[in-house]
């Protein structure tokens, strides 16, 4: 019996693996279907033009291409998502996210002194609302609530994650793309691909440790701050 009901709960994990896995690939075809949308309205509409355009078109295609179908593999894998982004670890979160938060930063300040690069330079434009705010949010939700989150149930973390960041990795490349900066990207040793991967894999460990999406979140944020 006891042998029987660890079949079953195998059957349920793998279950829930292979929706977070479909869900992944859905997503690349959606987001790719997403650039696809935006070039057309691009030629047919001056909004789509403008930086806000930009900014009201892509928090709309992330939130019904990427959170909505991430809440749903969170309730799916027997989680709930108030629990998944739950602040009451404040101390955890703000020690973890905050903390390697900043220590990534520092090494950003590294690397940007050695390139002769000024260490902070941006405007608060609808462009950095987007991609400091909105897109850490967004993409932790999906890929440390929604995908590391189910992966989890049936891989060791040290898998799972490795998984994850492999898919987060995976989400960026319709964007470089389209925007005709994959080759550069794949080939970059810095700002690239291997970057992207080693980030994702540090957010899952952040969120693991800190218990919390909010951890990877705080991390993510303070990361792209550091780097606009």
């Amino acid at each position: 019996m006891k042998n029987e009901y660890w079949r079953i709960e195998k059957r349920s994990s793998l279950k829930i693996v292979r929706l977070a896995v479909i869900f992944v690939f859905l997503l690349y075809l959606a987001w790719i279907g997403a650039w696809l949308l935006e070039q057309t309205l691009e030629l047919n509409f001056g909004y789509m033009t403008t930086s806000q355009g930009q900014f009201v078109y892509w928090s709309v295609m992330k939130l019904l291409l990427w959170v909505i179908p991430a809440v749903v593999v969170i309730r799916y894998s027997g989680r709930k998502f108030a629990e998944v982004i739950s602040i009451k670890r404040l101390r955890s979160i703000l020690l973890w996210g905050g903390g390697v938060g900043l220590a990534l930063g520092a090494v950003t300040i590294i690397i940007k002194a050695l390139g002769h690069q000024s260490f902070l330079s941006f405007d608060i434009t609808w462009s950095f609302i987007g991609g400091v705010i909105v897109a850490p949010i967004v993409e932790e939700i999906t890929f440390r609530g929604a995908v590391l989150g189910a992966l989890t149930q049936h891989y060791r973390f040290a898998v799972a994650n490795i998984l994850t960041a492999i898919f987060f990795l995976g989400a960026h490349i319709p964007g470089w793309y389209f925007q005709k900066t994959l080759m550069t990207n794949l080939s970059s040793p810095i700002g690239g691909a291997l970057s992207i991967f080693i980030l994702g894999l540090v957010f899952g460990y952040v969120a693991h440790k800190s218990k919390s999406v909010s951890g990877s979140i705080i991390t993510h944020i303070l990361n792209n701050l550091f780097n606009a």
